[in-house]
Protein backbone atom coordinates (compact mmCIF):
# COMPACT_ATOMS: atom_id res chain seq x y z
CA UNK A 1 0.00 0.00 0.00
CA UNK A 2 2.86 2.36 0.80
CA UNK A 3 4.39 1.83 -2.64
CA UNK A 4 1.05 2.58 -4.29
CA UNK A 5 0.68 5.71 -2.18
CA UNK A 6 4.15 6.95 -3.11
CA UNK A 7 3.42 6.24 -6.77
CA UNK A 8 0.32 8.45 -6.82
CA UNK A 9 1.96 11.11 -4.68
CA UNK A 10 4.92 11.27 -7.09
CA UNK A 11 3.06 11.04 -10.41
CA UNK A 12 -0.44 12.30 -9.60
CA UNK A 13 -2.78 12.40 -12.58
CA UNK A 14 -0.12 10.94 -14.87
CA UNK A 15 0.05 7.93 -12.56
CA UNK A 16 -3.74 7.60 -12.70
CA UNK A 17 -3.62 7.67 -16.51
CA UNK A 18 -0.81 5.13 -16.79
CA UNK A 19 -2.28 2.85 -14.14
CA UNK A 20 -5.73 2.89 -15.78
CA UNK A 21 -4.16 2.21 -19.17
CA UNK A 22 -2.28 -0.83 -17.85
CA UNK A 23 -5.14 -2.30 -15.82
CA UNK A 24 -7.50 -1.99 -18.80
CA UNK A 25 -5.24 -4.31 -20.82
CA UNK A 26 -3.95 -6.68 -18.14
CA UNK A 27 -6.93 -8.74 -16.96
CA UNK A 28 -5.50 -10.06 -13.63
CA UNK A 29 -5.37 -6.51 -12.26
CA UNK A 30 -8.81 -5.59 -10.79
CA UNK A 31 -10.22 -2.93 -13.11
CA UNK A 32 -11.22 -0.72 -10.17
CA UNK A 33 -8.03 -0.86 -8.11
CA UNK A 34 -6.18 2.13 -9.57
CA UNK A 35 -9.09 4.56 -9.41
CA UNK A 36 -10.12 3.57 -5.89
CA UNK A 37 -6.54 3.76 -4.65
CA UNK A 38 -5.62 6.98 -6.44
CA UNK A 39 -8.69 8.87 -5.25
CA UNK A 40 -8.05 7.75 -1.68
CA UNK A 41 -4.42 8.83 -1.61
CA UNK A 42 -4.93 12.02 -3.63
CA UNK A 43 -8.21 13.19 -2.08
CA UNK A 44 -7.90 11.79 1.45
CA UNK A 45 -9.00 14.30 4.08
CA UNK A 46 -10.64 16.69 1.62
CA UNK A 47 -14.17 17.77 2.58
CA UNK A 48 -17.01 17.29 0.12
CA UNK A 49 -17.19 20.65 -1.63
CA UNK A 50 -17.67 21.85 -5.18
CA UNK A 51 -13.93 22.48 -5.44
CA UNK A 52 -13.16 18.95 -4.27
CA UNK A 53 -15.64 17.43 -6.72
CA UNK A 54 -14.05 19.42 -9.56
CA UNK A 55 -10.62 18.21 -8.46
CA UNK A 56 -11.90 14.62 -8.44
CA UNK A 57 -13.13 15.01 -12.02
CA UNK A 58 -10.04 16.83 -13.31
CA UNK A 59 -7.28 14.91 -11.56
CA UNK A 60 -8.77 11.43 -11.22
CA UNK A 61 -11.82 10.81 -13.42
CA UNK A 62 -10.61 12.39 -16.67
CA UNK A 63 -7.05 10.93 -16.58
CA UNK A 64 -8.50 7.53 -15.66
CA UNK A 65 -11.04 7.74 -18.49
CA UNK A 66 -8.30 8.67 -20.95
CA UNK A 67 -6.24 5.67 -19.85
CA UNK A 68 -9.20 3.29 -19.99
CA UNK A 69 -10.21 4.54 -23.42
CA UNK A 70 -6.72 4.20 -24.86
CA UNK A 71 -6.28 0.77 -23.28
CA UNK A 72 -9.65 -0.40 -24.59
CA UNK A 73 -8.51 0.34 -28.16
CA UNK A 74 -6.03 -2.54 -27.83
CA UNK A 75 -8.89 -4.92 -27.01
CA UNK A 76 -11.07 -3.33 -29.68
CA UNK A 77 -8.33 -3.98 -32.24
CA UNK A 78 -8.08 -7.63 -31.20
CA UNK A 79 -11.81 -8.08 -31.72
CA UNK A 80 -11.69 -6.12 -34.98
CA UNK A 81 -8.89 -8.09 -36.64
CA UNK A 82 -9.45 -11.54 -35.15
CA UNK A 83 -13.24 -11.53 -34.93
CA UNK A 84 -14.08 -11.85 -38.64
CA UNK A 85 -11.57 -14.61 -39.52
CA UNK A 86 -12.60 -16.56 -36.42
CA UNK A 87 -16.33 -16.26 -37.12
CA UNK A 88 -15.94 -17.04 -40.81
CA UNK A 89 -14.01 -20.18 -39.92
CA UNK A 90 -15.82 -21.41 -36.82
CA UNK A 91 -19.14 -19.52 -36.83
CA UNK A 92 -20.98 -22.27 -38.69
CA UNK A 93 -20.27 -24.63 -35.80
CA UNK A 94 -21.74 -22.10 -33.37
CA UNK A 95 -24.90 -21.36 -35.30
CA UNK A 96 -24.17 -17.92 -36.71
CA UNK A 97 -22.22 -16.31 -39.53
CA UNK A 98 -20.43 -13.09 -40.37
CA UNK A 99 -23.65 -11.93 -42.04
CA UNK A 100 -25.31 -12.03 -38.62
CA UNK A 101 -22.53 -9.84 -37.24
CA UNK A 102 -22.99 -7.35 -40.08
CA UNK A 103 -26.71 -7.21 -39.37
CA UNK A 104 -25.92 -6.42 -35.73
CA UNK A 105 -23.49 -3.70 -36.79
CA UNK A 106 -26.14 -2.16 -39.07
CA UNK A 107 -28.65 -2.09 -36.21
CA UNK A 108 -26.11 -0.37 -33.96
CA UNK A 109 -25.35 2.20 -36.67
CA UNK A 110 -29.02 3.02 -37.19
CA UNK A 111 -30.11 3.23 -33.55
CA UNK A 112 -29.10 5.91 -31.08
CA UNK A 113 -30.46 3.75 -28.28
CA UNK A 114 -27.46 1.46 -28.76
CA UNK A 115 -25.13 4.41 -28.20
CA UNK A 116 -26.96 5.13 -24.96
CA UNK A 117 -26.67 1.46 -23.99
CA UNK A 118 -22.92 1.50 -24.64
CA UNK A 119 -22.53 4.65 -22.55
CA UNK A 120 -24.53 3.08 -19.71
CA UNK A 121 -22.48 -0.12 -19.78
CA UNK A 122 -19.26 1.90 -19.68
CA UNK A 123 -20.54 3.97 -16.78
CA UNK A 124 -21.54 1.04 -14.53
CA UNK A 125 -18.49 0.03 -12.43
CA UNK A 126 -19.25 -3.72 -12.22
CA UNK A 127 -19.69 -4.29 -15.97
CA UNK A 128 -16.44 -5.83 -17.32
CA UNK A 129 -15.00 -3.43 -19.88
CA UNK A 130 -12.98 -6.15 -21.63
CA UNK A 131 -16.19 -7.80 -22.87
CA UNK A 132 -17.56 -4.47 -24.13
CA UNK A 133 -14.34 -3.58 -25.96
CA UNK A 134 -14.02 -6.99 -27.62
CA UNK A 135 -17.67 -7.02 -28.66
CA UNK A 136 -17.45 -3.54 -30.18
CA UNK A 137 -14.32 -4.59 -32.06
CA UNK A 138 -15.94 -7.76 -33.38
CA UNK A 139 -19.00 -5.96 -34.74
CA UNK A 140 -16.70 -3.14 -35.96
CA UNK A 141 -18.56 -0.45 -34.10
CA UNK A 142 -17.88 2.99 -35.58
CA UNK A 143 -14.47 3.90 -34.15
CA UNK A 144 -15.17 7.62 -33.71
CA UNK A 145 -18.41 6.97 -31.80
CA UNK A 146 -16.72 4.20 -29.84
CA UNK A 147 -13.92 6.46 -28.61
CA UNK A 148 -16.25 9.34 -27.70
CA UNK A 149 -18.82 7.19 -25.91
CA UNK A 150 -16.17 5.10 -24.18
CA UNK A 151 -14.41 8.22 -22.91
CA UNK A 152 -17.60 9.87 -21.64
CA UNK A 153 -18.90 6.68 -20.06
CA UNK A 154 -15.53 6.02 -18.47
CA UNK A 155 -15.54 9.49 -16.90
CA UNK A 156 -18.81 8.63 -15.20
CA UNK A 157 -17.46 5.22 -14.13
CA UNK A 158 -14.24 6.76 -12.80
CA UNK A 159 -16.13 9.53 -10.99
CA UNK A 160 -18.31 6.96 -9.18
CA UNK A 161 -15.34 4.80 -8.24
CA UNK A 162 -13.29 7.86 -7.37
CA UNK A 163 -15.94 9.08 -4.96
CA UNK A 164 -16.10 5.65 -3.32
CA UNK A 165 -12.33 5.57 -2.97
CA UNK A 166 -12.28 9.10 -1.62
CA UNK A 167 -14.93 8.45 1.03
CA UNK A 168 -14.22 4.81 1.87
CA UNK A 169 -10.61 4.60 0.77
CA UNK A 170 -9.31 2.72 3.79
CA UNK A 171 -11.23 -0.25 2.47
CA UNK A 172 -10.38 0.29 -1.20
CA UNK A 173 -8.62 -3.09 -1.53
CA UNK A 174 -11.68 -4.90 -0.22
CA UNK A 175 -13.98 -2.81 -2.42
CA UNK A 176 -11.83 -3.52 -5.48
CA UNK A 177 -11.83 -7.25 -4.73
CA UNK A 178 -15.60 -7.28 -4.23
CA UNK A 179 -16.26 -5.43 -7.47
CA UNK A 180 -13.86 -7.78 -9.26
CA UNK A 181 -15.97 -10.71 -8.04
CA UNK A 182 -19.09 -9.11 -9.51
CA UNK A 183 -17.26 -8.57 -12.80
CA UNK A 184 -16.22 -12.23 -12.85
CA UNK A 185 -19.82 -13.31 -12.20
CA UNK A 186 -21.05 -11.16 -15.09
CA UNK A 187 -18.38 -12.55 -17.41
CA UNK A 188 -19.29 -16.10 -16.37
CA UNK A 189 -22.96 -15.37 -16.95
CA UNK A 190 -22.18 -13.97 -20.39
CA UNK A 191 -20.17 -17.09 -21.28
CA UNK A 192 -23.04 -19.32 -20.11
CA UNK A 193 -25.54 -17.34 -22.20
CA UNK A 194 -23.33 -17.57 -25.28
CA UNK A 195 -22.79 -21.30 -24.74
CA UNK A 196 -26.54 -21.79 -24.27
CA UNK A 197 -27.27 -19.86 -27.46
CA UNK A 198 -24.75 -21.94 -29.42
CA UNK A 199 -26.18 -25.21 -28.11
CA UNK A 200 -29.71 -24.05 -28.90
CA UNK A 201 -28.77 -23.05 -32.44
CA UNK A 202 -26.95 -26.31 -33.01
CA UNK A 203 -29.29 -28.85 -31.45
CA UNK A 204 -32.56 -26.93 -31.48
CA UNK A 205 -32.32 -26.29 -35.23
CA UNK A 206 -31.35 -29.90 -35.90
CA UNK A 207 -34.36 -31.12 -33.91
CA UNK A 208 -36.75 -28.90 -35.87
CA UNK A 209 -35.34 -30.18 -39.13
CA UNK A 210 -35.89 -33.80 -38.01
CA UNK A 211 -39.47 -32.99 -37.00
Amino acid sequence: MLQLQNFFMDYGSLGVFLGSLIEEIIAPIPSTLIILGSSFFMMHGSPITIESMVSLILYVAIPAAAGMTLGSLFLYAIGYYIGKPFICRWGKYMGFSWENVEETRTKFAESKNDDIALFSLRAIPVVPSVAISMFCGIIRYDLKNYVIITFLGSIMRAAILGFLGWQFGRFYLQIADQLAIYEDIIILGFIILVAGFILYKKFGTSKKELD
